[in-house]
C-alpha cells in the first residue's frame, strides 16, 4: 500500500503475483496510478533496468459487452458458511472448500451473481472449461494472530451475460481475502 500516496481505506486495491514461466509479475488493480520505485528498490534489481507498467483500465473495461467469451485467470479463496444448528441468528463459520469439485462449484454456482457464466469445454464435451492450476493453503502471523485461508488459481472461459455486472465484480473483487492477494479477475481475448 505504500506504493499509492494518498492512499486511503474505502480505496480498494486489489493485487495477485502470477509465475510465468521464469518470471514473477505483480498485477495491481487501483483507481490511483501506483508507484512502484520502492518496491524494485527492495526486492528487485535496481542496476537492470527493471521497470513496471501501468495501463488506464477504464477504455478495456467499457469494452466488455454481452455474449463475448473470454480467458480468465482468478485467485479467489472459496468458502462456505456452516451454521450452527443452536444459533439460527448468525452467519455460522466460515469454512474453506477443500476439494477440486467443491472449488469448482463455488465459483460455476456464483458466477452469474458475478455477471458471467463459465463456457464448455465444446459444443460437443458438455463440460465446464474450468481448470484450477494450483490450489495452496497459506498460514502466516499479521500481528499476533494467525491468519489461514486457501488460495486457489482458476482458469478457464467464461461467457460476458451481463456486462455491468462483470464490470462491476471485476473492479470489487471476487470472494474472501482480497488483502491477501485474493479476488482479482483479469481476462484476455481468446
Amino acid at each position: 500500500m505504500a506504493s499509492f500516496p494518498s492512499f486511503e481505506r474505502k480505496d480498494r486495491v486489489l493485487w495477485r503475483i502470477d509465475f510465468l514461466g521464469p518470471s514473477t509479475y505483480v498485477i495491481v488493480q487501483s483507481d490511483e496510478k501506483p508507484d512502484f520505485h520502492h518496491i524494485i528498490d527492495q526486492f528487485g534489481w535496481p542496476a537492470s533496468n527493471q521497470t513496471w507498467d501501468t495501463i488506464q483500465y477504464d477504455a478495456f473495461l467499457n469494452g466488455i459487452m454481452n455474449g463475448q467469451v473470454w480467458r480468465f485467470r482468478l485467485l479467489a479463496n472459496p468458502t462456505h458458511s456452516v451454521s450452527d444448528k443452536f444459533q439460527y441468528e448468525s452467519r455460522g463459520k466460515v469454512q474453506a472448500h477443500v476439494t477440486v469439485d467443491q472449488q469448482k462449484n463455488w465459483l460455476i454456482h456464483r458466477s452469474q451473481k458475478l455477471g458471467f457464466s463459465i463456457e464448455d469445454v465444446s459444443q460437443d464435451i458438455k463440460e465446464p472449461a474450468l481448470e484450477i492450476r494450483q490450489s495452496e493453503t497459506k498460514r502466516f502471523l499479521r500481528g499476533n494472530e494467525h491468519v489461514t485461508f486457501n488460495a486457489v488459481t482458476f482458469e478457464g472461459l467464461l461467457r460476458v451475460e451481463n456486462a455491468e455486472l462483470l464490470v462491476s465484480s471485476m473492479k470489487k473483487g471476487i470472494g474472501r481475502a482480497k488483502g491477501y492477494g485474493c479476488g482479482l479477475l483479469t481476462v484476455t481475448r481468446l
